[in-house]
């Protein structure tokens, strides 16, 4: 090649080097500007960052090794491109982090809010709320595993969307047991225990499910409190594609709404049992109170009333009870008497209870006087 078309020909590699040198700058000048105003609590969009920045500092890279061959300024140009590209990755790294801990935040003061449900019914629809609300879903679904299938027990739609699709879409996952094949992105979350995502497209999908809902990909997590898989929480979003980070936060929130969920299913079932064990005794409480007022009945009737006692007047006295009132005659006490009868004192006025009564006397010194005015008769038997 002469010296005329050498020149040529490196002054055209040359244009096309300096052509990619000022992309790489509009890629870090866009970078830039994306994190200039976007939110620092919401990683969601710093999604696209990362591989432009990957695809800035390979073509710098490149114009770096082939230094030799490049001219001082496109050298230049591309180590200070590989430079901002550095820094901006380290402001990205930040950002990202500091929208995870917000996420972290938010889904811990949501599950917090959760914590006085008082039953499963209550809970699952809160749950799908504070799920949507605390990591920005769209579409959030609580799903009950049974076997190879799952259903939808609560579902939280945003109503921003379209209204005929979130009705149709409800009513599919409702209504519908959704089989669980072997290639099933539900079929992983039972295997692997972890969380994950699928695109449109993906064959993991169910088919019916994404014609119907029009989800571009959503992220999902199993419910595991105890080991086992017994659900799934399902959610997407609708004006972008899901991403690593909705996965994760996804996963966070299923972790704690695990726990909170036994919690309340286990006091359900602890009020449930306690109403039966009241409803037992209650039953017992009032059979015994059945059976004791009919005890108590049956009673009544076969005593007479305290009121009115059987009439004594007039009977004869029996051994024992002479013998008492011989010894009231002389004027003994209730327990001299007991004492000289080697019985207890509650016997001897039992006793003389009855002789009064026998006598008809009004007190001890009347029973004396009418026994001493009464003729001697044979005692009666003991």
């Amino acid at each position: 090649m002469d010296a005329e078309g050498h020149a040529a020909a490196t002054g055209d590699r040359h244009g096309t080097v300096a052509g990619e040198l000022d992309a790489l700058r509009g890629v870090l000048d866009d970078v830039e500007r994306t994190l200039a105003v976007a939110p620092t609590d919401d990683a969601t969009g710093y999604a696209s960052l990362a591989p432009s920045l990957d695809d800035v500092d390979a073509r710098a890279r490149r114009t770096l090794l082939a230094a030799s061959d490049r001219p001082p300024a496109d050298v230049a140009v591309a180590a200070a491109a590989l430079s901002r590209s550095t820094r901006l990755r380290g402001v990205l790294t930040r950002r990202e982090t500091d929208a995870r801990l917000a996420a972290l935040r938010r889904v811990h003061d949501a599950l917090g809010r959760l914590e006085d449900a008082g039953s499963v019914d209550e809970l699952l629809p809160r749950a799908a709320a504070e799920l949507a609300t605390a990591c920005g879903f769209d579409r959030t679904v609580i799903s009950r595993r049974r076997g190879a299938t799952w259903r939808a027990e609560a579902v939280w739609f945003s109503p921003d969307l379209d209204a005929e699709t979130s009705a149709a879409t409800e009513r599919y996952l409702r209504e519908t047991w959704i089989p669980i094949g072997p290639k099933a992105l539900e079929a992983d979350l039972v295997r692997r225990r972890a969380p994950d995502l699928v695109m449109a497209g993906d064959p993991r999908t169910t088919p019916e499910l994404m014609s119907v809902s029009g989800s571009p990909g959503y992220v999902a997590a199993p419910v595991m409190p105890t080991g086992t898989v017994i659900g799934f929480l399902q959610a997407d979003r609708l004006d972008r594609t899901v991403t690593a980070l909705d996965r994760d936060v996804l996963w966070t929130f299923a972790e704690g709404f695990g726990f909170v969920f036994e919690r309340v299913a286990l006091g359900e079932r602890l009020d449930t049992q306690l109403a039966r064990v009241r409803t037992a005794f209650r039953t017992a409480e009032q059979g015994l109170m059945a059976l004791s007022a009919a005890e108590r009945d049956v009673f009544r009737r076969a005593r007479p009333p305290a009121d009115n006692p059987p009439d004594l007047a007039g009977a004869p006295l029996t051994g024992r009870e002479r013998e008492i009132l011989d010894l009231m005659v002389t004027g003994a006490t209730n327990a001299e008497i007991a004492e000289r009868l080697v019985v207890g004192e509650t016997t001897v006025k039992s006793h003389v209870h009855v002789v009064l009564r026998k006598l008809g006397a009004a007190s001890r010194a009347d029973a004396v006087a009418r026994h001493l005015r009464t003729p001697r008769t044979p005692p009666a038997p003991r």
